[in-house]
């Protein structure tokens, strides 16, 4: 298995929005043919000892898939999908590694809320031919966080109505050699 779901504390994610930057940017991505992949709103949140806290806990909860060596993280991303924002099929990997020499190896989503309609996150656990290709997971009563690995796709569908919002951030950690 290379991914998890799982539970963050309520606790946890009001001590994460604590330091969320107040004003949200626009977010779009695009690709070489020019359809939108990513449309959402964004801000970040940059504090090194609430970044540090997440990562303790990701790293615990991913050491059952994977034996990545994971030493960091990269600052989280607060975002919000509105009516027909959507996040198109992609990986979260990077082209080359960063100066530092790593690279994301592990990715997570925390969603925070329920009342909005449409804004599935799934997952591809299966080639792109195959049926079924992806599985959805959302925030469930006990769990409402997705981790997997940096190199899986992924997407967010189109919200149909109301607001999504979810946490996300990538676990670094050195190319393997």
């Amino acid at each position: 298995m290379n991914y998890c779901v799982t539970n963050i504390s309520n606790d946890l994610i009001k001590d994460i929005l604590r330091y969320k930057e107040k004003e949200l940017q626009k977010s779009a991505v695009n690709d070489a043919s020019g359809l939108t992949k990513r449309n959402s709103n964004i801000s970040w949140i940059k504090d090194r000892t609430i970044c540090q806290r997440v990562f303790s806990v990701i790293k615990d909860k991913a050491a059952d898939f994977s034996n990545l060596e994971l030493d960091n993280i990269e600052p989280l991303q607060y975002s919000e999908y509105d009516t027909s924002q959507e996040y198109g099929w992609h990986q979260d990997l990077n082209l080359k590694p960063y100066e530092d020499g790593r690279i994301r190896k592990i990715s997570f989503s925390i969603f925070l809320n329920n009342d909005f309609e449409g804004g599935e996150f799934d997952l591809e656990i299966h080639g792109p031919d195959a049926k079924p290709r992806y599985i959805s997971e959302w925030k469930r009563y006990n769990e409402n966080c997705i981790i997997f690995n940096s190199d899986m796709w992924h997407r967010v569908r189109p919200v149909k109505s109301g607001i999504r919002k979810s946490i996300v951030g990538w676990l670094l950690g050195p190319t393997i050699k």
